[in-house]
């Protein structure tokens, strides 16, 4: 069997539109296996999309997205069902079936692909929730829990197939400072404790950026404009890094997306 690559997903010149609307310009992206990687940028520029991509829902216009190590558009069937399978996505409000308890939400993807009898079943969901800091719970509705709580659930739903990639969208929008930190820390435990997990956030939260992310990668007018570091990206006089990292009105970023 040949060595995985260094990068978990590459994107090799992606162009995508939505009728007149381009996002998506010849894109060259890789993710870096192993890491924590922030996806960061202004909304319209492209990383949500992006994400579509890596999973399988949108195919580029042109170019090629390449996840671990297999061409996306170009596998189908069994192939591209293990693929997603390796891809756990914790969406921004969670994404749960109110009319499902706990249980049944983190089990969803469980029984329909890993075929476990009862006993086992139980104890993978009784695993993952107390992974995620939530035993107990098995039996509740997500109308009962809180909006940290639901968080929780979605990522335990995430984990249940032992993904390779987890993709969290936006997992601190809309929370208060207290929530947001209990969610970056789960982000950081989460990677740590996951044996082979490479971990992609998009992220408008400057706090959670600079915070968590190991690699940040900063999209502009459908391309990447800037990767590295934390500290690179708060070391950098580029005017439009500085811009979005202090939030300031004024600057590159005020004209609007073309």
């Amino acid at each position: 069997m040949s060595a995985e690559s260094e990068f978990i997903v590459e994107f090799q010149n992606v162009s995508k539109s939505f009728g007149p609307q381009k996002v998506l310009r010849e894109l060259n992206l890789k993710i870096p296996r192993g890491r924590t990687t922030f996806i960061i940028g202004r909304s319209g520029e492209g990383k949500s999309v992006a994400i579509k991509h890596i999973v399988g829902i949108l195919t580029p216009d042109t170019g090629s997205v390449f996840f671990d190590d297999q061409e996306m558009p170009k596998i189908s069937g069994p192939l591209w069902i293990a693929a997603r399978q390796k891809t756990g996505l914790l969406f921004q409000d969670g994404a749960l079936f109110d009319s499902m308890t706990v249980a049944e939400n983190v089990s969803f993807a469980i029984k329909e692909h890993l075929k476990l009898d009862f006993k086992a079943t139980k104890k993978r969901i009784e695993e993952l929730l107390e992974l995620v800091g939530l035993s107990g719970i098995i039996d509740a509705y997500p109308p009962e829990l809180s909006i940290g709580e639901k968080k929780r659930v979605g990522l335990a739903r995430a984990l249940s197939l032992n993904p390779k990639l987890l993709l969290y969208d936006e997992p601190t929008t809309g929370m208060d400072s207290i929530v947001a930190e209990l969610i970056d820390n789960l982000v950081i435990e989460t990677q740590k404790n996951q044996t082979g997990l490479t971990s992609v956030v998009i992220s408008h939260d400057m706090r959670s950026i600079l915070n968590v992310a190991e690699h940040i990668i900063l999209l502009h007018e459908g391309r990447v404009y800037h990767e590295g570091s934390p500290e690179n990206f708060k070391q950098s006089n580029d005017a439009l890094i500085v811009q979005f990292l202090t939030g300031a009105t004024e600057g590159p970023l005020a004209k609007p997306i073309a």
